[in-house]
């Protein structure tokens, strides 16, 4: 079904999920910072592997935003 406007139930549904995505992009890019900072303050032995870890996170974050551009 049409709605007046032109939207359909499911572009907004795309939508919202883009949105989504793209605010688990920024959460991904505050875990960097909290990571850095919790690295700079704190000495555990593996903070290399934090560090690397959380990146990790955040080019996993922007690979599911551009497959779900290409999908939707």
């Amino acid at each position: 079904m049409i709605a007046p406007l032109g939207f359909t139930v499911w572009s907004v549904i795309k939508i919202l999920v883009l949105i989504f995505l793209c605010l688990y992009i920024a959460f991904s890019l505050v875990l960097i910072k909290q990571v850095q900072m919790m690295t700079t303050t704190l000495e555990i032995g593996f903070e290399k592997e934090l560090k690397l870890l959380s990146i990790i996170h955040f080019l996993f974050a922007i690979a599911v935003l551009i497959f779900s551009i290409l999908i939707l």
